[in-house]
């Protein structure tokens, strides 16, 4: 199953979910999230949230969501990689 498919179901469910979430810095956090719905800022690749510990809601890169669930969806971001690699073949 792919990541958007668990975020269409938790959206038409209205579930909460439980991501573990990387930022554009390489900081990895994990956090419930609940209401759910894709951004009509941002567009289809995020979505908008409440964030459950902090109490706000956020915008989260759909890309940038590791692990929903504790079920991970792998992605490797250069900031993880180092500068040793300029380009992956």
């Amino acid at each position: 199953m792919a990541i958007e498919e668990v975020i269409d179901r938790a959206i038409r469910l209205k579930d909460s979910i439980m991501i573990e979430y990387c930022t554009r810095s390489g900081k990895i956090f994990t956090c419930r999230i609940s209401n759910i719905e894709y951004s009509t800022y941002y567009g289809g690749g995020y979505i908008l949230a409440y964030r459950e510990d902090i109490k706000t809601d956020r915008t989260f890169k759909i890309g940038r969501i590791l692990k929903v669930n504790g079920h991970a969806f792998r992605k490797i971001y250069w900031n993880q990689i180092g500068d040793n690699f300029k380009r992956i073949y």
